[in-house]
């Protein structure tokens, strides 16, 4: 597809005794065009809008997106408008080529380890709290606005300028069939934050599932894919596929085992808030659905519970008093649950599996904040000692004190100590214990 709006080659005024000249067309879509450009301070993306969306309404949306900020580095954000010939489009940060479309994971172009899903959906759910915070809402989340680094999981959100503030939706936009909430597929109410948090848990049920948490044997019988089909599946008669009361909309074997294959991987606590969002969510806006801080919670959970089978590497997830057996394919043998340490704040308590690369947490020893900034500061390591002994190593800059029967010692910053089956540390703010 050639370019149809900006020649290649243009030289832009974008102010400040700048310019930008167009090096090239990067794709399109339903409103625009999206062009790389080069600038005094580097190279960047360029969207320009088609004649029928060059609205003022748009362009001041715009401008109070800018006049807000980016609510943090995942957000592929506007960062200013730039005019000609009585045209406008704006300036966004360039999308790395290490980041692929969302999408190709269903088509199984790339996939994720447990560890960069969660790694994802954290992202995820942190990047829209804060979106949520500034009183802002999405209005679109789907497939096509999110990229994944498919190493590590990391994310970027794009189509940013479809962003309003919260209960203020923008005329002609609603979202995506399949992600919206059934109150906008049915028209009942516009796009707002609580059909943001309907869209979130049905784009990180797909992440982790490989299927839509609504497409289930309905689906299958569907003979015209048309709006009175996507309408009644998604707005008037959406059935969970894994609802406990209701069997009518279960996976169809050979067509949707993704679903009950992974579905069956997964601890109860992970399913068990998709079970409430597309149950008592599909109606209640306010009450059924959750909160990002809450699936944050959960993945954090299910992050500390990760761990490699010693026969095949494959990464599985450690169940309290569950035997498991490694899910992968060419292994399928039993697996001990890993040694963990139990970390307790007050009356609440974390049980963190201990592998050789497994790192601690402000989060998890001083407790408190959703912010993943402050919640991935290492405090502590996993580390082996010259003679073979493995110890968790302290990264803080003060003393932690451990006491193994009668025996009480310090450990300094940059020291360990060795992992023994019930030794008791005292973090300061939190107190742990090893368990084997």
């Amino acid at each position: 597809m050639s370019n149809t709006l900006i020649n290649i080659n243009t030289r832009l005024d974008i102010g400040d005794n700048d310019i930008c000249i167009v090096e090239s067309f990067l794709g399109g879509g339903g409103q625009g065009e999206v062009y790389m450009i080069s600038t005094s301070k580097g190279k960047f993306a360029l969207k320009w809008y088609f004649k029928r969306n060059q609205t003022k309404f748009l362009k001041n949306s715009l401008k109070e997106l800018i006049n807000r900020g980016s609510p943090n580095h995942t957000f592929l954000w506007p960062i200013q408008i730039v005019e000609y010939k009585g045209h406008f489009g704006y300036i966004m940060n360039l999308r790395p080529d290490n980041y692929k479309k969302s999408q190709k994971l269903l088509d199984r172009e790339f996939s994720l380890t447990y560890t960069s899903v969660c790694n994802a959906v954290l992202s995820l759910c942190d990047s829209f709290r804060k979106l949520h915070v500034k009183g802002l809402s999405y209005q679109d989340i789907s497939w096509g606005n999110l990229f994944i680094d498919p190493i590590n999981g990391e994310i970027l959100i794009c189509d940013n300028d479809n962003v309003s503030v919260h209960g203020q939706g923008k005329v002609g936009i609603s979202g995506t069939y399949g992600f919206m909430a059934p109150e906008i597929v049915r028209g009942d109410h516009g796009p707002d934050q609580y059909s943001d948090l309907f869209s979130l848990a049905v784009l990180m049920f797909q992440l982790l599932f490989l299927e839509h948490p609504f497409n289930g044997k309905r689906w299958t019988k569907i003979a015209c894919w048309d709006d009175f089909a996507k309408k009644k599946l998604y707005g008037t008669e959406p059935i969970f596929i894994f609802d406990p009361n209701n069997l009518e909309n279960r996976p169809m074997p050979g067509v949707q085992d993704n679903a009950e294959i992974f579905w069956n991987m997964y601890p109860d606590y992970i399913k068990n808030n998709f079970i409430k969002v597309f149950t008592k969510g599909l109606i209640d806006r306010e009450n059924g659905r959750l909160m990002e801080e809450i699936w944050m919670d959960s993945f954090r959970k299910l992050k500390e519970n990760i761990f490699p089978c010693p026969y095949c590497g494959r990464e599985n997830i450690a169940c309290e008093n569950i035997n498991t057996v490694c899910w992968g394919s060419n292994c399928k043998k039993k697996l001990d649950n890993p040694p963990k340490i139990k970390i307790s704040i007050g009356k609440r308590e974390r049980y963190i599996v201990l592998n050789k690369d497994t790192k601690l947490y402000s989060y998890q020893l001083e407790g408190g904040g959703y912010d993943e900034n402050f919640a991935n500061k290492v405090v502590g390591e996993v580390t082996k000692s010259p003679s073979g002994k493995w110890g968790i190593r302290n990264l803080t800059n003060y003393n932690w004190n451990y006491t193994i029967g009668d025996i009480k010692k310090q450990v300094e910053p940059n020291k360990a100590f060795v992992l023994t089956n019930n030794i008791e540390i005292d973090f300061g703010k939190s107190k742990g214990i090893i368990i084997n």
